[in-house]
């Protein structure tokens, strides 16, 4: 079972390391997956991230009072729960559930001090491993054994003040958020098609041309990425060498689409990008470099 620990700030980061070292003491089949622990030196962060990310079946969300606003906690809980079959539990430090605020709060969510809460965790995470899963009693004692241990850990973790080591954060740019929503979407739609691909095979269907399933993927990228302004992509089509985008504002909060944000889009299609309002009017223009 492949899961993601998603994490932000001192606190967050120390426990998801307390996890990672933890969790497959108690669960065998277990594998966890840590930015902070598990990029090699030289690795392209962004990409691996979207990998593991498009690979989890579950995702822990090591959230505190402090972290649980941050864009990126946030969007990565979004992915996993996107997934086929990905589930998300926000684990609680230093707070109580009635603390979580959306979207977190949609998640049920584990104390993670709390010896109960923590075990019928593990019970339930180990119940949709299938056949690796181990059983109950042996599940029981495993835990019992090694909780102390990492109950230890999490008790020198609240003690640490909410603002220090703040600075450990890992600050990822909006450029990363959208080069990895692009690297998740055609992750997913490459393992869709694969799917589709071996079930037509077998009714002895035709297949949906590979430019296609690039072309859908690239659709989907567009309106995520626009979503995160609060703009609702209404058409795209592929003109030559441009991508023409026509988007409507959909409501008081939504950002402006400055030239930065056009111009990250085209980097990212690797063509030029044309936004337009609904009127045919040009908003913005990103052009490749």
């Amino acid at each position: 079972m492949k899961l993601f620990l998603s994490w932000s700030g001192q606190r967050a980061r120390m426990t998801a390391e307390a996890l990672r070292s933890w969790l497959p003491d108690v669960l065998q089949h277990v594998d966890p997956w840590l930015s902070s622990q598990d990029i090699a030196v030289g690795g392209r962060a962004t990409q691996e991230i979207a990998t593991k990310l498009s690979e989890a079946n579950f995702g822990i969300i090591c959230t505190t009072p402090e972290n649980q606003g941050s864009p990126w906690l946030n969007y990565e809980a979004g992915a996993v729960s996107n997934q086929v079959g990905g589930s998300v539990v926000p684990f609680l430090i230093g707070m109580r559930v009635a603390e979580l605020t959306s979207p977190l709060s949609q998640f049920q969510a584990v104390l993670g001090d709390n010896e109960d809460e923590v075990l019928k965790f593990l019970a339930d995470l180990n119940s949709t491993a299938g056949s690796p899963a181990i059983p109950r009693d042996r599940l029981d004692r495993a835990f019992r054994r090694s909780w102390p241990e990492f109950e230890s850990r999490m008790r020198d973790i609240h003690t640490l003040h909410p603002q220090s080591g703040s600075s450990d954060a890992v600050e990822r740019s909006e450029a990363d958020m959208t080069e990895e929503t692009l690297l998740i979407v055609r992750s997913l739609d490459h393992r869709l098609a694969e799917l589709e691909r071996s079930v037509l095979q077998a009714e002895g269907t035709s297949l949906r041309p590979t430019r296609e399933v690039r072309r859908i993927s690239e659709e989907k990228f567009i309106a995520s990425s626009f979503a995160k302004l609060g703009w609702e992509v209404v058409r795209s089509s592929w003109e030559g060498a441009r991508v023409i985008i026509v988007a409507q504002s959909t409501g008081d909060s939504s950002t402006p689409i400055y030239r930065e944000f056009a111009e990250r889009i085209a980097k990212s299609l690797g063509r030029d990008v044309v936004v337009r309002g609904e009127s045919g009017t040009v908003i913005v223009r990103g052009n490749l470099p």
